[in-house]
């Protein structure tokens, strides 16, 4: 068993070893314009005998490959609307992106000394060419010649450079990974239920006053005590002294809040068994004032009560946390009117009435 074991790892060390010992040269034919010729043969040529090596077609994009190459020094001979040939030496690396230039047929003698080879290898990048100097008949020829720019090769969408496949599943898994990350993050952020009771327990200071120094500051608080020349002031802070001198404006400080007011005297139609009382209201404070109600009391002229009843206005209709729809609410500046009767109690003498509005604020 010992031994079968050896056999293998030497089998695999000696694949290992030998497992490259032929190469693959790949390139494209063009025309001296620069297009890619699509039709034709390639023939690799060894330089010590002039024996043929290898022989390919050119593809519909102009390219040709030859493979399983051993080392050695060849030339490549191409056919294709005219003929052309490029040297070329392997020696440990493939090679790739040959241009070999086809003469026009025309041209009855081929200079392959102006063939110039490019060969890019994993290692490094050489530039080949002949010892042969270069053959011009005419001075402009020296000049490099430059390619027209709709001429300029495009890489065609199927010939990516790179290995796109593997990059997108790995970046795929990466998101998603992310994803389920910031999912668990966002459950972790939701926010406390905090009930109303608790709220209620939070004391918020209500100030009665508000006022507004030279320097353009503004202090909110209560008036202890005042002299003719200062005031000692409870802020949220503790006790401020304040000049007269140095206060421009002092008002009565007012949270905005709602404020239901009647707008002129009810209208009274008696009658021996009931009053009924008609008006309108309106709310001038700066907020929304819900459930709003109209109550009206009735009185003997020994304060003795005759009669009491209420009303809900009809106002916006507003749909509540609690689920509650209603539409006795007024927005601010809204207003509103009201008709009811309060019915006399035990055919008492009513001598006078009184008049009031009761009303929530709900946030």
């Amino acid at each position: 068993m010992n031994s079968q074991l050896k056999i293998f790892f030497l089998l695999i060390i000696v694949g290992f070893t030998y497992a490259k010992d032929t190469y693959t040269i790949s390139g494209t034919v063009q025309n001296e314009k620069g297009e890619n010729l699509k039709k034709g043969s390639v023939v690799l040529v060894s330089k010590t005998d002039g024996s043929e090596i290898k022989k390919t077609k050119i593809n519909r994009k102009g390219e040709f490959k030859l493979k399983k190459i051993t080392p050695g020094k060849y030339q490549i001979n191409a056919d294709a609307e005219g003929k052309g040939s490029l040297p070329v030496d392997i020696v440990d690396n493939d090679i790739k992106d040959l241009v070999v230039i086809i003469k026009n047929s025309d041209d009855k003698k081929i200079d392959t000394s102006e063939n110039i080879a490019v060969i890019a290898s994993e290692k490094t990048e050489t530039v080949q060419a002949l010892d042969t100097p270069l053959k011009t008949e005419k001075t402009g020829d020296l000049l490099p010649q430059v390619r027209a720019f709709d001429q300029v090769d495009k890489l065609q969408f199927e010939d990516q450079f790179f290995e796109y496949e593997s990059n997108l599943r790995v970046l795929k898994n990466q998101i998603d990974s992310l994803k389920s990350i910031v999912t668990a993050f966002e459950k972790k952020q939701t926010m406390p239920n905090i009930s109303r009771e608790l709220l209620d327990l939070i004391k918020v200071p209500e100030f009665q006053h508000r006022i507004e120094l030279k320097n353009g500051t503004v202090v909110l608080g209560d008036i202890l005590s005042e002299t003719g020349s200062s005031l000692v002031l409870k802020t949220q802070i503790g006790e401020l002294v304040l000049e007269k001198e140095m206060i421009i404006r002092r008002d009565k400080h007012e949270e905005p809040a709602p404020k239901v007011v009647f707008l002129g005297d009810p209208f009274i139609n008696i009658y021996p068994d009931r009053h009924e009382f008609s008006g309108r209201i309106k709310n001038i404070g700066q907020r929304r004032a819900d459930f709003v109600r109209v109550l009206s009391s009735l009185y003997t002229q020994t304060t003795k009560a005759a009669g009491k009843d209420s009303v809900f206005v009809k106002g916006t209709r507003i749909i509540y946390d609690s689920g509650v729809i209603a539409d006795t609410a007024l927005d601010p500046g809204q207003t509103a009117t009201y008709n009811f009767p309060v019915k006399i109690e035990g055919r008492r003498k009513v001598q006078y009435h009184t008049m009031d509005i009761n009303w929530n604020e709900t946030r």
